[in-house]
């Protein structure tokens, strides 16, 4: 019995003399890369053929309809981006079309519905109307529409100063946009915060503020030569400087054509997509080219653990603007859905204008070549 209870006090010194099982090492995730899509799309420029053809029996307007064919690849794009060319002071100021334009607040009702999350509205006409209509637009936005963003025009210093940032599965994405000028216009002295200008150091200093805030920057640029396929020496030198600052894309607007794409290098190395012109997505221009656009789309992928950005998948999808002969029926159309039947009741087509399928895939090949996406 003895021997027993000793054997059984060995066996327990023994156990107790063993190292404790230590607890499973948790292994710390590393974070992956973020991937964020977007898409951009060009001028909104409402002429009086536009928003006559949204009026209602009422009184008011609807322009959902304009924007149905496109909706589906607005909404599945992360960011969407459109530049609404014309201020929209609502009508209460009197809509009024080219040369000084008002467009109704309903514009914004349907960009809103469509899915765009952005708005650029730093244009040559964004000054049209005054003050008031500047103060309209944002004050509509932001009591209906929260969640877009608006960039280029401002109510106040403090607001200029305040950085737009997106966010975009566990992405920040900074916006910023400007424009060469407003058509001979001057902004009142103690209020040149109303639009933003194209001004070297001011960018400078909002890339740089922006950048602390934000992973990914983003900036709209209203530059270039009406009219001209080509940029001029003034948009490659802007985008050049502007990848020195480290920007990760640039969507041009201005010259209501399309423009070709670029990718360029900054002087840290830096890669910088650009896109010259997006042409005209909304018009009532009365030349054919004029009435080609192009959603562009993109992939950006950024990598929390080094900063590192990437640009992947990028193409654009033509569009084309349409109206009948008695100026209704206005939709954007994707060149995928628009054919020669659908051309021949363009109003401009019964003017004269070249408005076929193969005019519209044609030209945009030769303008953005490889960047064209296949069709379905």
């Amino acid at each position: 019995m003895r021997r027993t209870i000793l054997a059984v006090l060995a066996l327990l010194v023994l156990a107790g003399c063993q190292k404790a099982p230590e607890p499973p090492q948790q292994t710390q995730s590393v974070p992956q890369p973020k991937t964020v899509s977007f898409l951009a799309a060009g001028d909104d420029l409402i002429h009086g053929l536009i928003y006559e053809s949204g009026r209602q029996e009422d009184g008011s307007y609807d322009f959902r309809p304009m924007y149905a064919r496109v909706k589906p690849q607005i909404e599945a794009a992360d960011v969407a981006v459109i530049n609404q060319e014309t201020v929209c002071g609502g009508s209460e100021l009197g809509l009024s079309s080219y040369p000084a334009f008002n467009s109704p607040y309903e514009i914004l009702d349907a960009l809103a519905d469509a899915g765009v999350d952005w708005i650029t509205t730093s244009t040559n006409h964004a000054f049209d109307f005054g003050e008031q209509a500047i103060l309209n637009q944002l004050g509509h936005v932001r009591e209906n529409y929260p969640q877009m963003m608006v960039t280029g025009t401002h109510d106040s210093a403090e607001d200029a100063k305040t950085m737009r940032v997106l966010q975009r599965n566990g992405v920040r994405i900074g916006l910023l946009s400007y424009t060469y000028g407003l058509n001979g216009l001057s902004l009142p002295e103690g209020k040149e915060y109303l639009v933003d200008l194209i001004d070297e150091e001011k960018i400078a200093a909002d890339v740089a503020s922006l950048s602390e805030v934000s992973d990914i920057q983003v900036v709209g640029m209203h530059w270039g030569t009406e009219y001209q396929f080509a940029p001029d020496d003034r948009q490659r030198e802007l985008a050049q400087w502007l990848s020195d600052q480290g920007v990760d894309v640039i969507i041009g607007t201005h010259p209501h054509v399309l423009q070709p794409i670029q990718m360029i290098t900054g002087e840290k190395g830096n890669e910088t997509l650009v896109f010259y012109s997006l042409g005209n997505f909304v018009s009532a221009q009365d030349v054919n080219s004029r009435m080609l656009g192009a959603m562009a789309k993109w992939n950006m992928i950024y990598d929390p653990q080094d900063g590192h950005v990437a640009i992947e998948d990028v193409r654009v999808e033509p569009t084309v603007m349409f109206f009948d002969a008695a100026g209704k029926n206005v939709q954007v159309y994707p060149l995928s859905q628009y054919d020669d039947e659908t051309a021949s009741r363009h109003l401009l087509s019964l003017q004269g204008e070249d408005m076929s399928v193969s005019f519209f895939h044609d030209l945009c090949a030769q303008i953005m070549g490889e960047w064209m996406e296949d069709e379905e």
